[in-house]
């Protein structure tokens, strides 16, 4: 039977038969509402036993621990893809009589047309709907125990996800600068905000006018919008929530265009949101990606990277002009150096042509 209690401002239950808990609700009675719905599906959901699929635990797993968790709807929407090719490679599989040659094989089939992130992620989900069936006294033997993720299709080398040099990177935010032209384009007031702050995609689609403060020079960002439904999301984690400081020409850049704005009233319609185009609203993680390949072709930068790549050529540059690291971290939202270490151990190609020099000229005096 489910319990219930007031957190701050929102309520939530547990269900301890299950172990599941979930808060956010505005009132007692949403909540008992929630917990009920999720009580009776629970007691008259799929059951596991010796014959179910793999699929089969997955399900289970996903109902139990996945689906009432406090998890963005766009993750569930990431899991629900993983189930749906758990379910067309080993749907008609029987987890308990499953060898684990046998999963390897099925393994190294999906990972012919995938990267290693989502074939782990794929024997991930597995793994865990196992370990649920075990919980449940189901006799099974772990067949992921020790598979190799010899997943076929390449992920991005570090390089090849930010732009390489100091003097790219200036001359893009020079040809952005010159392309300004609302209100005929939003863009290259986007690309130009993010390559000055590292936000994130959803971080700058999200910026509203509230967000600037041009006393203290920093922008705010403590919500993101899907890039894809173009709906509020909550941060992706509680460090995202921050304060980043930006320079003069950031605001000055930023206090022309309100004063466009101004002039067109559009801020009446876009709900003071600062990237809104008259015409298509936000823009699309599609349209920006168009944008950007279109302005590095124009400008022969290489490579060519995605709008997400903008946010690492922003941590590179910090790092590249020997800002430290930890506050590096800081002002990208990570939780600590470790994500900069393991995602931008690299300089760009001025700064490790310096670092060699000097390198040579130490041995040299010995």
């Amino acid at each position: 039977m489910a319990t219930f209690r007031q957190r701050g401002k929102v309520w939530e239950y547990r269900i301890r038969e299950y172990n599941i808990s979930k808060s956010g609700f505005k009132t007692k009675k949403e909540a008992r509402n929630a917990a009920t719905e999720l009580e009776i599906e629970l007691k008259h959901g799929n059951q596991i036993d010796n014959h179910s699929t793999v699929y089969d635990l997955w399900k289970r797993w996903f109902e139990l621990e996945i689906k009432p968790s406090n998890k963005s709807k766009r993750t569930k929407e990431k899991y629900q893809k993983v189930g749906k090719q758990i379910k067309k490679y080993l749907g008609n599989k029987t987890a308990s009589k499953l060898k684990y040659s046998d999963y390897q094989e099925i393994l190294n089939n999906y990972g012919e047309n995938v990267g290693a992130d989502t074939l782990s992620r794929f024997n991930s989900a597995i793994r865990h709907s196992i370990i649920l069936a075990k919980k449940d006294l189901i006799t099974i033997n772990d067949f992921t125990l020790g598979v190799k993720i010899n997943a076929q299709k390449q992920a991005k080398q570090p390089n090849e996800k930010f732009i390489e040099s100091l003097s790219d990177y200036q001359k893009l935010l020079s040809y952005l600068k010159k392309n300004m032209n609302y209100p005929e384009s939003i863009i290259p007031y986007f690309f130009y905000i993010q390559l000055k702050t590292g936000f994130r995609v959803g971080e700058v689609l999200a910026l509203t006018w509230n967000e600037i403060d041009y006393e203290k020079k920093i922008i705010s960002t403590y919500q993101r919008i899907d890039s894809a439904r173009h709906t509020f999301v909550p941060p992706k984690t509680d460090n995202s929530v921050r304060q980043v400081p930006v320079s003069e020409d950031v605001l000055s850049i930023l206090f022309s265009l309100k004063e466009k704005q101004e002039k067109i009233n559009i801020l009446k319609i876009s709900d003071n949101l600062i990237f809104f185009d008259e015409k298509t609203g936000l823009p699309t993680n599609n349209g920006l990606n168009k944008a950007l390949k279109k302005y590095l072709e124009t400008l022969n930068i290489q490579p060519i990277i995605t709008a997400t790549g903008c946010r690492h050529t922003y941590c590179s540059v910090l790092l590249a002009n020997r800002i430290d690291i930890a506050v590096v971290a800081k002002y990208m939202g990570h939780k600590d150096t470790q994500r900069i270490i393991d995602t931008y151990g690299h300089v760009l190609k001025e700064l490790e042509e310096i670092e060699n020099e000097h390198i040579r000229s130490v041995l040299q005096d010995f």
